[in-house]
């Protein structure tokens, strides 16, 4: 897709799915001024479907009508060969799923503050979209539906953002949902929506508090072998107290968490809105202070501890050979290193076994090196570097001449260098 739109440029995929195509791309003006974008696309094939196609453009006008901080801004629709494209804010970042399968990945569970303060500005969309009103000052009755970790995008900056209003209800929407069929993310569901029962707010109260639940917890709340295994999970709503998974969960978050939780949706809060208030009255109380800076702090070091650490094996020889001479088996007399030393261990458990390595050559026979036909034989180390006393001649110990002195003269002047160089290293 090289372009699909005069107004916009094309510069990379960022994803992809069943449905849809995302990429990153430039808005460019008359005057020349860019800014970036991305840009959604539905697959040609898709396009086929009227129902599809009227449901995409439904989460896009529904969407446009959507001015708020924590939801992804929709800027322009159009139709470019044969497909339809929606223009919208670029987040740069990552979006909760990913942050929820880093935390597992490193054993390390996102801070309990920082759980509620995502929550808390997830809330925040959800009640801005629940309370949207028309012009004339009907509510519009967005129910969300499909709040779920992907959809919840984190950006660098440690802004929180909602997006993906494609399975949203509202009263002005065109297309309507058909009866009888469940939609969204299953693990996300609350037990009236896979019950058929009337959706209003409260299911997206409720799928907010399995996001939470997640965040505190560090593992999926209903997660079934299957799907149906899924939905029976949450049909039944039988959901553990945070602080049985996780000690640092105090009662009084306890008891947020589970009603937000609550099976039956008389029991929850009422609203999205009541959600931010008592969490953030939590930590007001608690005396945990979160902002945006503290998001941004953490996924700038998640990030981080994902990189691979380098090895630097100077600085470990340094240390192996300090250690060894501090317990006495090296000595400092120039020439006298052991030929044996011990093995050398990283902080990863790797090992760079030296002795194994001097171990192979003393089984490799002399002629080998040379060149000779004889495989078979094998002579030590110490029998073919014979120095006899010190200040002696050098020896041959089976008695060869002629290219094997040289041999011996080249590993003798070999290892002096290397004793030499360590010396003037500072290591000896």
């Amino acid at each position: 897709m090289a372009s699909v739109h005069q107004r916009y440029r094309i510069i990379e995929k960022i994803d992809a799915g069943g449905m849809a195509e995302i990429y990153r791309g430039e808005a460019v003006s008359l005057e020349g001024f860019a800014r970036q974008v991305a840009i959604k696309r539905i697959l040609p094939s898709m396009c086929t479907d009227p129902k599809f196609v009227a449901m995409f453009l439904d989460e896009a006008r529904l969407s446009m009508q959507l001015t708020h901080a924590n939801i992804v801004q929709i800027f322009d629709i159009g139709k470019a060969d044969d497909t339809y494209f929606v223009v919208m804010e670029l987040i740069d970042g990552l979006n909760l799923r990913r942050l929820l399968q880093r935390s597992v990945d490193r054993d390390d569970k996102i801070t309990v503050a920082l759980a509620c303060y995502i929550t808390i500005e997830v809330a925040k969309a959800l009640s801005y979209a629940h309370e949207r009103r028309d012009s004339d000052g009907k509510s519009l009755g967005i129910v969300h539906r499909d709040v779920s970790p992907p959809n919840v995008l984190l950006s660098n900056r440690g802004e929180i953002k909602l997006t993906d209003f494609g399975l949203a209800k509202a009263a002005s929407h065109v297309q309507h949902s058909d009866a009888d069929v469940i939609k969204g993310k299953y693990s996300y569901l609350s037990p009236e929506v896979v019950d058929g029962k009337p959706v209003d707010p409260r299911a997206d109260v409720y799928s907010t508090g399995i996001m939470l639940w997640e965040m505190l917890c560090g593992r999926k709340l209903f997660a079934g072998k299957t799907d149906m295994d899924t939905v029976e999970l949450v049909r039944r709503g039988q959901v553990p107290k945070p602080s049985t998974v996780r000690a640092e969960v105090d009662d009084e978050l306890d008891k947020i968490v589970m009603k937000i939780l609550a099976k039956s949706p008389k029991r929850r809060f009422q609203s999205a809105r009541a959600v931010e208030q008592a969490l953030a009255g939590y930590l007001f109380k608690h005396n945990k202070r979160v902002t945006a800076s503290d998001v941004a702090s953490y996924l700038s070091s998640s990030e981080d501890q994902q990189s691979p650490s380098t090895l630097d094996l100077k600085a470990l020889l340094n240390a192996e050979f300090e250690q060894q001479v501090q317990a006495g088996a090296i000595s400092l007399t120039l020439g006298q290193l052991a030929l044996s030393p011990a093995s050398l261990t990283t902080a990863s458990a790797s090992r760079l076994d030296v002795s194994d390595m001097l171990t192979e050559l003393q089984a490799l026979p002399l002629e080998d090196i040379e060149g000779q036909e004889d495989r078979d034989a094998t002579v030590s180390i110490e029998d073919r570097l014979d120095l006899g006393e010190v200040g002696g001649s050098p020896k041959i110990a089976d008695g060869a001449g002629g290219s094997r002195i040289w041999l011996t003269l080249a590993l003798t002047v070999g290892a002096l260098a290397i004793g030499f160089w360590l010396w003037q290293s500072g290591l000896v």
